[in-house]
């Protein structure tokens, strides 16, 4: 147990900031999706176009993941040093 470490208070104060920009990112992710329309791609899109929307999408899956991965398993682990 790390309880007693003197950067304790550093880290918490830190988890909370992570915590804090996860929720920041999460709203700038769900307004792009909002702006590119769900990311529906229209019949006449050309391949730059449909790249781009295919390529943001999985951004977003990727970036749920990580935020997963460190809210419920590594910054609780952290959090309880």
């Amino acid at each position: 147990m790390l309880s007693d470490c003197p950067d304790i208070e550093r880290i918490k104060r830190t988890l909370k900031t992570l915590y804090k920009e996860h929720d920041e990112i999460g709203d700038a992710v769900y307004k792009i999706r909002k702006l590119a329309g769900d990311y529906k791609i229209p019949k006449d899109a050309c391949n730059t176009f449909v790249l781009t929307f295919k390529k943001l999408n999985e951004f977003e899956d990727d970036l749920h993941k990580h935020v997963h991965l460190e809210n419920n398993i590594l910054f609780p682990k952290a959090g309880r040093l």
